[in-house]
């Protein structure tokens, strides 16, 4: 039986079905660079790239990704890892017109953010072509559909009314004009509008309560509508009149993303599922403006990326496991690995999954080049997913040794991280070869002395041991005193563990910490028979002592 398509390969025949005419396709990603890029955007690039790679693989055809950057919005809070002295005067502006905070080696803070997207996505290789809100606005790039919007007002005030609640409604209007005096974007009113000269009047009286703004959802805290932060709740009074044209506003978010579709002739976006709803509503506007000649593009959502509180990763607040911190202690394979699987699954990072991660792409690596006896799928299976994360196969396979990454990370904790040399050697006497150059091995043991010595050393925390607990560390020394298969070892852990009336999971969490400092590790038998008997039996007489 045939398997199914991979994601990629199903999202192509769905741009395929919907736009059958010959030419390039053209995919969007987008960026909101109110704080640095994170591993959601990153993710967003590289899944859409798999997916014009897919299409140019089933149909031929070119494609083109444009990474677009929200730089017009307005500055609505200083993140926690940036400089509030420097910002906080700026909040409201439009990102492009705050001064960069970081030195000041860009024109602003937005470009600052922009350049490192750019320097994110060109150390992958990914290909795309970058733009921004403020480059499409002050070129003239946006004021065919800018004057659709105006010449549709009343239509798209239909389409959007009845989402807002009751207080806002009649004020409500798609533009956000840009204070001629304070600069501000956020807060200011349009208090008329002329569909023949192209102009809207607005006053500036800031996001206080009752004040409309952009809608813009949240979509890195989840926490729906934007609320303002107090210090920027003042307006300064400015009422005035400007065109709709050239930057000098900009057009709520639907609004926004419909007006990006519609002008750049975008075929294909991913977005986060908080913001479907958005999605939708900019479908049904995009049609308005374009007076029904474009529904807008194939749309597909992704599921959140999770901090270990479970709280949606965010540039705005700050946190979250980033690409740097991951390429630091694991190949960048691992990474894409990740991003790759099932996007419509909610995926947490936590540091368990940078580990768990790695071992995932050595066993496909291993499976690509030797599948399992049986599993005649299994070559097939890896070659899918390797053809997208790791383009250009080598001939043989990198990786031949059966010891995982988290063993690597076991053996480092347990020797103190001395050194990546150190567990090279430990891994070639184990496997009993000739130590000679092995370059996956080398990186593999460097990323896991670094993630031990600058992640787990220095939250250790060994637990004080009850003299029962003592007893049943000491009856796995005294096994470990004759040799045995790795597989004996494992089945008498389980043996103590019974006999004690205890639950197997909870003497490995015992073993493990006393040998590591952590509560899991590999599979202990193998552990064992790599790191040693009598070393492991040594580690654990002195934590039982």
């Amino acid at each position: 039986m045939p398997r199914p398509p991979s994601w990629p390969h199903s999202e192509a025949a769905s741009i395929l079905k919907r736009f059958p005419e010959p030419g390039t396709v053209v995919l969007e990603t987008g960026y909101g660079p109110s704080g640095a890029p994170h591993i959601g955007t990153f993710a967003e690039v590289a899944r859409t790239s798999w997916v014009g790679r897919a299409l140019e693989q089933a149909s031929g055809r070119r494609w083109e990704l444009i990474a677009f950057s929200d730089d017009m919005d307005g500055l609505r809070k200083v993140p926690l890892n940036m400089p509030r002295e420097a910002l906080e005067p700026h909040l409201g502006k439009p990102l492009s017109r705050v001064p960069d905070p970081m030195g000041g080696c860009h024109a602003s803070y937005g470009a600052h953010n922009n350049a490192r997207l750019c320097e994110m996505l060109d150390r992958f290789g990914f290909r795309y072509t970058f733009t921004s809100s403020t480059r499409q606005y002050e070129s003239g790039a946006f004021n065919d559909g800018l004057t659709r919007i105006l010449r549709h007002y009343d239509e798209i005030r239909e389409v959007i009314l009845p989402t807002l609640r009751e207080s806002k409604r009649k004020e409500w209007s798609p533009f956000l004009p840009i204070c001629e005096q304070c600069g501000r974007v956020n807060g200011t009113r349009v208090t008329e509008f002329d569909a023949a000269r192209l102009t809207v009047s607005y006053v500036c009286e800031g996001e206080k309560a009752g004040a409309v703004a952009d809608e813009r959802p949240d979509e890195e805290d989840g926490a729906g509508p934007r609320v303002a932060p107090r210090e920027s709740a003042g307006g300064c009074g400015n009422q005035g009149q400007v065109t709709v044209l050239d930057g000098h506003v900009k057009v709520g978010w639907k609004v926004d993303w419909a007006l990006r579709w519609f002008a750049l002739g975008i075929q294909y976006e991913m977005y986060g599922k908080d913001l479907i709803e958005s999605a939708d509503l900019s479908a049904r506007i995009c049609q308005v403006i374009s007076e029904g000649k474009s529904p807008g593009p194939v749309r597909q959502f992704y599921e959140m990326f999770l901090d270990e509180e479970g709280r949606k990763i965010s540039k705005s607040v700050g946190r979250g496991l980033t690409v740097d911190t991951w390429l630091s202690y694991a190949p960048r394979e691992s990474l894409l690995l990740f991003i790759f699987k099932d996007p419509r699954k909610a995926k947490k990072l936590s540091w368990d999954v940078v580990a768990r991660s790695a071992d995932e792409y050595l066993t496909l690596l291993q499976r690509h080049y030797a599948p399992l006896e049986g599993d005649a799928s299994g070559a097939n299976t890896s070659g899918d997913e390797l053809a997208f994360i790791q383009p250009g196969l080598p001939q043989d396979c990198q990786y031949e040794y059966p010891v995982s990454y988290s063993m690597l990370l076991g053996l480092a904790s347990a020797g103190g991280a001395q050194g990546p040399e150190v567990l090279v050697d430990f891994v070639h006497r184990y496997k009993g070869v000739i130590p000679g150059s092995d370059r996956m091995l080398e990186m593999l043991a460097q990323y896991a002395t670094a993630y031990v010595r600058e992640q787990l050393l220095p939250g250790r925390k060994r637990r004080e041991l009850t003299p029962a607990e003592s007893g049943l560390v000491m009856d796995l020394v005294a096994y470990l005193a004759e040799p045995h298969e790795a597989e004996e070892i494992q089945a008498k852990a389980f043996d103590i563990a019974r006999g004690a009336g205890w639950q197997p999971g909870e003497y490995f969490k015992l073993i493990y910490n006393v040998l590591t400092g952590q509560d899991h590790g590999p599979r202990l038998g193998s552990f064992a028979k790599l790191l040693g008997q009598e070393r492991m039996a040594a580690i654990l007489r002195q934590g039982a002592s």
